[in-house]
């Protein structure tokens, strides 16, 4: 099945959803949240993977955030039969509630691949955080996260975290900022036939990331954001990621998007490779 096709078959499906909840006579702050959730349920049947280490937030939150609940699913999938048996299932949900200066924000992301009836990539991410804006140039955040992550034998790795963000650039089709947080991590390796077989460490990182945006017209924006994560009490133990997006809007709730993904980590588990690249692409539809 093309990506294509069952990324628009969704839309036509939330499209179907929206006038069912009309009919009800809901709300539509609540119609949005019925939604996202039933979107939700629906993209991540039997879905999991995610990104280790370091997951980028910047693009997700580079959207501005209407006033009360809104969200937004991206995601999709490849599947094959014949000569190669393939499935592959990518997607991410995610939630916004914004009050004034105040927002709160969740995401999910799995991926699940399959080959020959042998799973290869089985992984999950959840993601929570919690922005205060100070003035137009200065916020404060706070998040927390947990992932499992087949590939890199990681059985969990929770991680907390808290520190400001600043605007250093802000023009009408371009911008830049940096944000700089302390950051509490556990992790602990899967029971498998490793040396470093459940193993637990607890660390702590600063992270620091730069991210910025140019919006080339009304339609297409090139946004690249680079994260570093050095572990406070051994600076030679550090993570890197730069990742680099283009994005297509289609209509006002509909996008594509392209992304190259480097990530570095200088001291992986056994038997996981210190860097890995990923060229993907994702539709993502606006709730």
């Amino acid at each position: 099945m093309d990506s294509r096709l069952y990324e628009f078959s969704l839309k036509e499906l939330s499209s179907g959803i929206r006038r069912v909840l009309c009919q009800l006579k809901m709300p539509q702050f609540l119609q949005r949240f019925v939604l996202l959730a039933l979107l939700a349920l629906l993209i991540t049947a039997g879905a999991s993977e995610a990104n280790a280490g370091i997951y980028n937030m910047q693009s997700i939150l580079a959207t501005e955030a209407d006033e009360g609940i809104s969200g937004a699913i991206s995601g999709s999938a490849n599947w094959r039969r014949g000569n190669v048996d393939y499935l592959f299932l990518s997607a991410t949900p995610l939630a916004r509630y914004r009050v004034g200066n105040h927002l709160i924000i969740g995401m999910m992301r799995g991926d699940h691949k399959t080959s020959g009836g042998a799973t290869i990539i089985s992984n999950t991410l959840e993601h929570l955080r919690y922005r205060y804006t100070i003035s137009d140039a200065l916020l404060g955040e706070v998040f927390a996260q947990h992932e499992f992550n087949d590939v890199k034998r990681l059985n969990l790795r929770a991680l907390v975290g808290a520190g400001p963000k600043a605007t250093l650039v802000n023009g009408s089709s371009y911008a830049l900022d940096v944000g700089v947080s302390y950051m509490l991590e556990y992790q602990r390796l899967q029971d498998d036939e490793f040396a470093d077989a459940g193993n637990t460490d607890v660390q702590h990182r600063n992270s620091t990331y730069v991210t910025g945006h140019y919006q080339a017209d009304d339609r297409v924006q090139l946004a690249e954001s680079v994260y570093v994560q050095p572990r406070l009490t051994d600076a030679s133990d550090i993570r890197l990621l730069s990742e680099t997006q283009l994005t297509f809007k289609m209509t006002k709730r509909l996008s594509f998007t392209s992304s190259l993904t480097i990530a570095y980590d200088s001291r992986p588990p056994d038997a996981v490779k210190r860097l890995d690249t990923a060229l993907s692409s994702s539709i993502s539809f606006e709730l």
